[in-house]
């Protein structure tokens, strides 16, 4: 009975192993199934993505087929334009009132004569009398035309002999143009006045451009040079280049120098030192973070931690306090300092896979800025009302300090992509690791979680050696 009894046990338990592998094996296909049917959903997805960026690049290649045809039909429009305009301005100079022809350019003097009679006969008798004949023409049954004044003799000769009515006009030529400009003697009195206030003009100095600095400010530079009595407005034979370049060479953290005047713009380069480095004073320094202080430098000031104290976001780390010997505060004297300490940090930031970036059409747009004697003239604005812009500045102030900005407008349109997320997770970690600034070795890890569709969750943590002092200035109240 007892042997039957485990026979049982041990087919019962058999049996349950069989059912628990098969159960087993039903979930593993399962997975691979769901797995397969995710991979497929993936991959028509991306499929889709392909062909509707295909699509987009068709569309913008046939926009710009679009434009480019329209540009050239405008450019044939313009040249057939500019054709019937030189052919009109050719036959108003050809019947200018000043004489100008393309025969003699106005040079030689003419004179209108008006006679009764056939326009032919009086072209042809003329013609054989060796006498030159322009802009004739038939008005109220009378010939009108312009023969040089040399030949006014012989003319009227001719016309005598065909027994020709006729009547002499005015004189036309260079010399009649002349006696017309010097009737208007104000223009150019006022063409002298200017030519006289640009002469006056390109002896001053009415820009000043500062090139190779990077920790200095031009600011700082600018009021430098005005302190040695050089700026905007200033005269160029005023201008000592050498004491300019002492000038600037008695600055901190500038090693040379080099000026030169081009036009009416002064040209400053610097050189820095570099071991220059700009130090902030301040009556007391905090924490930035939570740190152990790994170093301590102190130029005016003094410490209130030490080496390998631990120190919490605010606390004060050095001061510029001064007591009495009875421990009453005296005076705040200015205080700098750098203190270093090893820190950790973490952060945590929700982002998307998918980013909106913002693509170019294909339109431009160029405008173009004037600006005289540091005053703009014009604003420029964009036609679209998405855009990326450049711009390039040109400088013709040989005798005014006139500058020409031209601003490229290329129009864009937002389009929606899959970015990776890992990629997004190192840019962010990138990111913090430049505003942190640590020296020397550090470490830097991060953790990314899904928390929704298309959302995840990053995680960064940084450990290292930092400059952990803030500066505080504060007002000392007697």
């Amino acid at each position: 009975m007892s042997k039957r009894k485990n026979v049982a046990a041990s087919t019962d338990k058999r049996n349950a192993m069989r059912e628990a592998r098969m159960r087993k094996q039903a979930e593993t296909l399962a997975e691979y199934e769901r797995k397969k049917r995710l991979e497929l959903a993936r991959k028509a997805e991306r499929e889709h993505i392909k062909r509707e960026r295909e699509k987009a690049r068709l569309e913008r290649d046939a926009v710009k087929q679009r434009e480019y045809e329209a540009r050239a039909a405008l450019r044939a429009e313009r040249l057939k334009a500019r054709k019937r305009f030189y052919a009109k301005l050719k036959g108003k100079l050809e019947n200018n009132r000043y004489g100008f022809d393309y025969s003699s350019y106005g040079f030689l003097p003419r004179v209108e004569l008006e006679a009764d009679g056939d326009m032919t006969s009086v072209a042809a008798k003329l013609a054989a009398g060796g006498v030159t004949v322009s802009d004739m023409r038939r008005k109220d049954g009378k010939t009108r035309f312009k023969i040089r004044k040399k030949d006014l003799r012989k003319g009227i000769a001719i016309l005598n002999q065909m027994c020709y009515n006729y009547r002499i006009g005015a004189t036309y030529g260079i010399v009649r143009k002349c006696l017309f400009m010097l009737a208007r003697a104000g223009l150019f009195v006022g063409i002298a006045a200017s030519i006289a206030c640009l002469y006056i003009s390109y002896g001053y100095v009415w820009r000043v451009d500062v090139s190779g600095n990077d920790k200095l400010s031009v600011a700082a530079i600018e009021s430098a040079l005005s302190g040695a009595g050089y700026g905007s407005g200033c005269k160029k034979r005023d201008i000592d280049t050498d004491r300019i370049v002492a000038t600037l060479g008695d600055m901190d953290g500038v090693a040379d120098a080099s000026c030169e005047i081009v036009g009416t713009t002064l040209y400053v380069r610097v050189l820095e030192s570099k071991d220059y480095t700009v130090h902030g004073k301040c009556t007391s320094y905090t924490a930035g973070y939570d740190a152990k202080v790994t170093r301590i430098v102190m130029r005016s000031g003094t410490a209130s931690v030490k080496r390998g104290d631990v120190v919490k976001r605010g606390d004060t780390l050095a001061s510029g306090d001064v007591y009495s010997t009875t421990g009453e505060l005296l005076y705040t004297a200015e205080c700098d300092a750098e203190i270093y300490g090893d820190v950790s940090l973490t952060y945590s930031v929700d982002v998307s896979n998918m980013a909106v970036e913002y693509v170019r059409t294909g339109r431009t747009k160029t405008q173009t800025v004037f600006s005289l004697f540091g005053m703009r003239l014009g604003k420029p604005k964009s036609p679209f009302a998405s855009y990326e812009t450049t711009a390039h500045t040109a400088n013709y102030d040989v005798l005014l300090p006139l500058y020409a900005t031209t601003y490229e407008f290329y129009e864009t349109e937002p389009r929606e992509t899959e970015r990776d997320i890992d990629d997004i997770a190192k840019a962010f970690a990138a990111s913090k690791l430049e505003e942190t600034e640590f020296i020397g070795e550090f470490e830097c890890s991060y953790k990314i979680a899904p928390t929704a569709a298309g959302l995840y969750s990053i995680h960064l943590f940084l450990s290292g050696e930092t400059l952990i002092s803030r500066g505080v200035t504060t007002v000392s109240q007697t």
